[in-house]
């Protein structure tokens, strides 16, 4: 953080300002007095919300905000989110999201509220469309009540548009990114007209490898391909809707030269084809009822196919090369749909009651090749074919009832009970039919004051829940010099408890929005090595291999605020997560959990006017502190990550009666700084700059 200092002389001389407004304050961007009930919300409680009435800590990226986004994915809106971390995970464009420290598998990723899940060991990156959504509401906290299952860090719903306010609309977005000579494209075409609503959009990403200030990276590159629809038709109290989704992803791992350590001497991972598929299907009926107000009913149908490229080279001694090439071609079918009732039992109560199922089916064909040379002399090679097959069934019920108490105090309470059943069909490894099964409930409470004015207060409890994916109950998998990793169909489901303190304000001047959380979890799903007393799971193997099973514990506690002061031509605003997580591991406990103790954004925004064209700027500095991870099983693969700040300069013009057409300029990292951000194995671009073009019709 060396150049800290210059960094705040630069925001204080530069009058260039307007910005991101990173949740509810997205209704200030042009500074204009809004009412604090205007934005509307799904996700807070599966059902239309204001914002400001929120029992649960979130935020919204809308769609004026998106437009203005550019860079090589949409995930890129939530970077600075309070609590929020966007990574590759050490592979380009497979964007993935951790939500006040929990991993990725750890963070409930809805499409249209349809659950995006995936069964194997890492996420698969956030497979969207980019051009199809219309906004972002993000959850922080555990909400498997309302949500389900994999919400122990939180919930990201990506609500895609449906329609439009004419028959005919549209919109189209190019640019260029310096960063790693990137191109990216993206149009949709979508109306409404005598009850029916429709969209055509895709998108185009194509990236080189990335510049940083050390130099090009090697195996930095990646290409996303996507395309999507949504056609919809209401009648009288009904509304019909299907949407078709379909993504293509191209990646490979990076790897430094001071990642490889003997006896390995040669890693990658390779992904040449991922695609991702999706028939949704979408029912309402608007009841209007005295009690009964509205019936929502979904399905949908999702395919992942994936092709996974291994290749290893270990040297033991000097004179033995070991060479592994694994190639595995998976697929996951996931077939699911949500049923939910609201009601109005009397004034001031909201009672919403549904049902989810949810079935994941995986296919795994496995080709293991390893070939051994001697003084450079080839020993014949040995192959290894495996199938195996795997299947998860859940089902889980789930209600909630909020009561208007008195005049400025409302309660809510819910609960969800889950049955899960897990089942390995043909799986090499045992060689036989496993299954494991779960029961088990949730709940949820929440208090919100509203007496003070201009100010709501809120107090939650909520607990998580993940069960384990079917890759850790049953699967085997080796990496490096590592030995064979095992699946146990024992594991127990991951739970965490949560307590959080809220404060919304809001007046015609400033706008604040904070929350104090803690976070309990346990039975976290952690690697333990293979011995003698667990000799079953492994096969007989020893160390160094190793298998899954329930030892972790987190505590996480933390504040995460935001603060905008309108009062001004130009706006100042600041956010950010002061956070401490603590790990209980199997040897020890530790604090240096990989996540930096503060992260923030502070900037200055402004929107001026001139006759015929208007330009918002935005002039900002992230700041992250530094980030120790010593979570591993030896401190051989501790890691540090320093501190660091950067400056950045957004600029976007708007041209047209109507705004219609948008030219956005981003620049940065201004100083040029040299750092990894924390989860991240990928050093990050140097100074860089995005320039991008678009237009509505």
């Amino acid at each position: 953080m060396k150049k800290t200092h210059s960094l705040f002389v630069i925001l204080s001389l530069l009058p260039c300002h307007v910005a991101f407004a990173n949740s509810e304050n997205s209704t200030h961007q042009t500074g204009k007095s809004e009412k604090k009930d205007d934005v509307i919300v799904i996700s807070a409680n599966r059902t239309e919300t204001s914002l400001w009435d929120s029992p649960v800590t979130m935020q919204v990226i809308d769609s004026e905000q998106l437009a203005k986004f550019s860079g090589d994915s949409i995930t890129e809106a939530l970077r600075d989110i309070p609590g929020v971390t966007v990574t590759d995970s050490g592979m380009p464009g497979r964007k993935q999201i951790r939500i006040r420290g929990e991993i990725p598998d750890r963070v409930l990723i809805l499409i249209d509220g349809q659950e995006f899940s995936y069964q194997r060991l890492y996420g698969a990156g956030l497979l969207i469309d980019s051009e199809s959504v219309e906004r972002i509401e993000v959850v922080k906290g555990p909400h498997s009540v309302l949500y389900g299952a994999r919400a122990i860090g939180g919930v990201v719903n990506f609500i895609t548009r449906k329609g439009g306010k004419k028959a005919i609309q549209g919109d189209i977005k190019t640019g260029y990114d310096t960063s790693a000579r990137g191109n990216f494209e993206s149009g949709s075409l979508y109306g409404s007209s005598n009850g029916f609503d429709y969209r055509i959009s895709g998108s185009n990403y194509n990236y080189g490898d990335r510049h940083t200030p050390d130099g090009t990276l090697k195996d930095t590159d990646f290409a996303n391909h996507s395309v999507s629809s949504w056609l919809g038709y209401q009648f009288d109290q009904h509304k019909f809707g299907l949407s078709l989704e379909r993504l293509q992803l191209n990646t490979q791992t990076y790897t430094s030269a001071d990642m490889l350590a003997p006896p390995l001497i040669k890693f990658n991972v390779n992904i040449p084809n991922m695609i991702y598929k999706k028939v949704g299907t979408f029912y309402d009926y608007n009841a209007d009822g005295t009690f009964w107000k509205n019936l929502h009913l979904d399905y949908y149908d999702q395919q992942i196919e994936r092709h996974f490229r291994n290749n290893i080279l270990l040297q033991p001694i000097p004179i033995l090369q070991i060479k592994q090439n694994y190639a595995v071609d998976d697929r996951q079918s996931t077939k699911g749909g949500n049923i939910q009732s609201d009601f109005e039992l009397f004034q001031g109560n909201k009672l919403i009651i549904g049902t989810q199922y949810i079935r994941d089916h995986v296919d795994q064909h496995s080709l293991t090749k390893k070939g051994t040379s001697i003084n450079g002399r080839p020993r014949p090679e040995t192959t290894l074919k495996s199938y195996d097959a795997w299947k998860q069934e859940s089902w889980s019920a789930f209600a909630q009832d909020e009561w208007r108490l008195a005049k400025n105090w409302t309660w809510a309470v819910g609960a969800r009970q889950y049955w899960l059943k897990s089942k390995s069909l043909n799986n090499n490894a045992d060689q036989g039919k496993t299954e494991s099964s779960d029961q088990h409930m949730v709940g949820s409470t929440s208090l919100r004051y509203s007496g003070f004015e201009n100010t709501e207060l809120r107090l939650s409890y909520a607990q998580g829940y993940v069960y384990p994916t079917l890759f850790k109950q049953f699967a085997q998998s080796s990496a490096g010099n590592e030995g064979i990793t095992y699946g146990n169909p024992k594991l127990k489901a991951e739970q965490s408890d949560n307590i959080e303190f809220g404060v919304r304000y809001k007046n015609a001047n400033w706008l604040l929005d904070s929350a104090i959380y803690y976070a309990k979890a346990r039975d976290y799903i952690t690697t333990r090595k293979c011995g003698v007393d667990n000799a079953q799971i492994c096969h007989g193997n020893l160390d160094p291999s190793q298998y899954y099973d329930n030892a972790n514990k987190a505590k996480t506690y933390g504040l995460e605020f935001q603060v905008e002061y309108n009062a001004w031509q130009i706006v100042p605003y600041i956010s950010g997560n002061l956070m401490r997580r603590e790990i209980d591991l199997e040897t020890r406990k530790t604090t240096k959990t990989g996540d930096p103790r503060f992260t923030s954004k502070i900037g200055l925004k402004n929107s001026h006017f001139f006759e015929k064209w208007e330009l918002e700027s935005d002039l900002y500095a992230r700041v992250a502190s530094k980030a120790d991870n010593h979570t591993s099983t030896n401190n051989l693969n501790d890691s540090h990550n320093a501190g660091w700040t950067t400056a950045n300069l957004e600029l976007n013009a708007y041209l047209g009666a109507e705004r219609q057409y948008r030219a956005g300029l981003q620049l940065n990292n201004l100083l040029d700084q040299r750092y990894i951000t924390a989860n991240e194995s990928i050093p990050s671009p140097g100074f860089s700059a995005i320039f991008s073009i678009g237009m509505n019709f």
